[in-house]
């Protein structure tokens, strides 16, 4: 992506609270280990050794004292939990997590979907903050832009998904009063083009969604032929899904009739999901392999996703 600060590359696999580290490369060891857990691990209760996580983090080099310090600290923030047998420490997903996961998980799957039962209704958000609270106002604005809205005009801030309850949340949190939630139709006006190009600055994203289909596009080949080891297997579709799914957190999923022709999400996705799915065996492999270097049997429970799952 070309703006590193866009958003958290988590894979959100893991329900919503604390929030992980940033991590734009897929590398911060943090996001590491949550996004291994959860694309390797998901819905298991037992815990793997520490060592064995050190041993797969070591693939995106991690160093271990990295890794242990990333473990800890996940398991002060409650994302991990922690046991001990002897001399062994043990790290597993907490079951409160666990079960609370499944729905987010195909949330973040079918990210990327056409969005084809729009039914023509916006929820839009008014309001007037004076000059004297700014603050107030630049919090409100990045909080509408984090909920996806786009700024049609003025202080009207429009998005085509019911978003109310999200905007109301919003306001009272700020405590805005001059503010008005409304869902409602926007009407076409003779010779004025409205162009959501603009209302929602996607120019910036087509050209992310592009960059992204001519690095990863000509990986395919060699994916499909299986001419990528089971170590980069592991780390290359990490990457691939982690840098994909940043775009989750900047595009608005507008209906496909907003959209300019041609559009590159859907080509994108395609890209991104033929090579998460064609490793998956390999990938799932190599984390077996890490895993029974350390415990055989353990290493037998590990799965893997694929966008089928969505």
């Amino acid at each position: 992506m070309t703006t590193p600060t866009r958003g958290e590359s988590r894979m959100d696999f893991l329900p919503s609270g604390p929030h992980l580290p940033r991590s734009t490369t897929g590398r911060e060891p943090q996001y590491l280990i949550v996004t291994l857990l959860g694309d390797y691990w998901f819905g298991r209760r037992e815990k793997i050794p520490s060592s064995a996580l050190v041993d797969l983090l070591a693939e995106f080099d991690v160093t271990e004292s990295s890794a242990r310090q990333a473990m800890r600290r996940l398991t002060n923030r409650r994302m991990l939990e922690q046991s001990k047998s002897g001399r062994t420490t043990y790290y597993g997903i907490p079951e409160q997590m666990t079960e609370s996961t499944a729905a987010r998980r195909s949330r973040v799957l079918r990210f990327g979907l056409e969005f084809t039962d729009w039914d023509g209704q916006w929820t839009i958000v008014s309001f007037s903050i004076p000059e004297k609270a700014r603050d107030v106002r630049r919090l409100l604005r990045n909080g509408l832009r984090d909920l996806k809205f786009g700024l049609l005009n003025d202080a009207i801030w429009v998005s085509p998904h019911h978003r109310t309850e999200q905007a109301l949340a919003l306001l009272e949190q700020l405590d805005v009063a001059d503010a008005s939630v409304m869902r409602g139709e926007i009407l076409p006006r003779p010779g004025r083009d409205l162009s959501f190009v603009d209302v929602f600055d996607l120019r910036e994203l087509e050209a992310d969604y592009r960059d992204f289909i001519a690095r990863h596009e000509p990986m395919i080949e060699a994916v499909v032929a299986g001419r990528i080891a089971p170590s980069e297997a592991l780390v290359l579709r990490t990457e691939v899904m982690s840098e994909w799914l940043q775009f989750r957190q900047v595009d608005p999923s507008l209906p496909a009739e907003l959209l300019p022709e041609d559009w590159p999400r859907r080509r994108a996705r395609e890209v991104a999901y033929r090579i998460y799915d064609e490793l998956g065996t390999t990938a799932e492999g190599r984390f077996r392999q890490i895993i029974g270097n350390v415990d055989r049997d353990l290493a037998q429970l590990a799965s893997h996703h694929t966008s089928r799952d969505a």
